[in-house]
């Protein structure tokens, strides 16, 4: 086997990565970067491969750095099919569409700024987002599946978000069966929603993420406990928490928190606002599975009307619901993406609220360098949003805890349970510190040094 890292390598982006298997090169993901989609020079731009000789494409899960290029295979020529879980595929329709419509916002915005410039085009349109739906096969956890004569997918529950995906590929080689793993993202133990990750043994080949590689994140008992703190201060205080979440995962994670903290902890009840109409339709596909979450979860949200849902949760569908926010007093908890701050109605929530030391901004997903959201959590003094600077008065709790990375413990504890003896190993979306941090804890299961590639390094394995 032959593996190219055309993404996510040593970054936490972009991830693409292409195996060749005899004849066969099949890609595992194809996400975008963090680079301005408009930018000629744009990785998100070109291909590395030729996306016309690749034969399977496989998707871990519908974050955005993990499909977000996928509609620019198919422009590029690809014409096979897609395979995914059930989850994903219906999220990745809503994701990818959603992209296409903000990409052709931003066109239009560029021309306006530059009228006598020719803008650059999208990276994708509406019909390329349909030709990706078309190509969707939908896999359930556990099956077995050939995909390619002599090679079998299997996807397990990577308890990272809904429809989250490892990737296992049984193949033969010089007549010696091989297992091939990557982790996509890999979530946390014991976080109450979604099941504990997946484990899978007799590995010979892993690709592993290692997001928080070099941290180790509280418990969700704690997490809960300075949850219920907070929201206790607003209640008091009569004032505001804001939670910047992105629309996939996090937003949910975050109103069945604050649905158990009202319910199993007797919390008095305060209400809550989702203000992303992105997360209010992932949201409505989070209710058609049930049976991805935890039973104590089900029991908990079979007590509402509708999962993720109750007559404390309000979703905002409208940019009048969204302003009527401003104007309401506390307490209220608003949960607006997107989760780093950089773009959303979240910036418009937190242009109100940052100024007033009465007020919380609550931090609960990964902050990516120089993003606003990781400003905000460092507790920078000033802050710049919507072209304005503000004083950063408000209260900041960073509870990443919450984050649907697993963290350096729970990385370490699915390494073991894989029983070791895996011939090589290598760790990709990443920033530096967490990759070089996270080697020597792969490194007891691993025969052969563990690999730190860069992008577009190759590996015969």
């Amino acid at each position: 086997m032959r593996i190219t890292f055309h993404g996510a390598a040593k970054q936490v982006t972009g991830s693409a990565h292409l195996l060749e298997i005899g004849r066969y090169r099949i890609l595992l993901d194809c996400g975008l970067f963090d680079s301005d989609r408009l930018d000629p020079e744009s990785p998100n731009r070109q291909f590395s491969f030729d996306p016309r000789h690749l034969d399977a494409v496989i998707v871990s899960h519908a974050h955005n750095d993990h499909i977000g290029r996928l509609p620019c295979l198919i422009r590029a020529g690809y014409d096979g099919p897609m395979y995914t879980t059930r989850a994903t595929a219906d999220i990745t329709s809503v994701m990818l569409r959603d992209s296409a419509r903000i990409q052709r916002e931003d066109v239009r915005n560029a021309h306006l700024r530059t009228p006598g410039v020719e803008p650059i085009e999208p990276l994708f349109d509406l019909g390329d987002v349909e030709w990706v739906v078309e190509k969707l096969v939908r896999f359930r956890y556990s099956e077995t599946h050939e995909i390619l004569p002599g090679v079998f997918l299997t996807l397990h529950d990577a308890g990272h978000i809904l429809g989250s995906a490892l990737i296992q590929i049984d193949f033969e080689e010089n007549g010696r069966r091989r297992r091939f793993v990557f982790t996509g993202d890999l979530g946390r133990r014991n976080m109450g929603l979604l099941p504990d990750p997946t484990v899978v043994k007799d590995i010979d080949i892993l690709v592993s993420e290692s997001t928080y590689g070099n941290r180790e994140l509280d418990p969700y008992d704690k997490l809960i406990k300075q949850l219920h703190a907070i929201v206790a201060r607003a209640t008091r205080l009569q004032s505001k928490v804001v939670i910047p979440a992105f629309s996939l995962g996090r937003t949910q994670r975050m109103v069945y928190c604050l649905q158990e903290l009202f319910t199993l902890h007797k919390v008095r009840p305060i209400p809550v606002f989702v203000d992303s109409p992105l997360a209010s339709r992932l949201t409505d596909i989070h209710r058609d599975y049930p049976e991805a979450y935890t039973e104590t979860a089900q029991r908990l949200m079979d007590q509402d009307p509708m999962y993720f849902g109750s007559k404390y949760v309000e979703f905002c569908a409208t940019w009048d619901d969204s302003r009527r926010l401003n104007f309401l007093p506390g307490p209220m908890v608003i949960i607006a993406s997107s989760g780093m701050c950089e773009a959303g109605r979240i910036r418009h929530h937190l242009r109100h609220v940052v100024e007033d030391p009465d007020n919380a901004i609550v931090i609960v997903s990964y902050q990516a360098e120089g993003t606003l959201g990781r400003k905000i959590a460092e507790g920078v003094e000033r802050v710049q949003i919507l072209d304005q600077w503000h004083d950063l008065n408000a209260a900041v709790y960073v509870l990443d805890g919450f984050s649907g990375h697993g963290d350096r413990n729970d990385l370490a504890w699915w390494y073991e349970q894989t029983g070791g003896g895996i011939e090589y190993g290598f760790l990709v979306h990443g920033e530096p510190e967490g990759l070089e941090a996270l080697a020597p804890v792969l490194q007891k299961q691993v025969v052969n040094p563990i690999q730190i590639p860069d992008r577009l390094a190759t590996y015969e394995v």
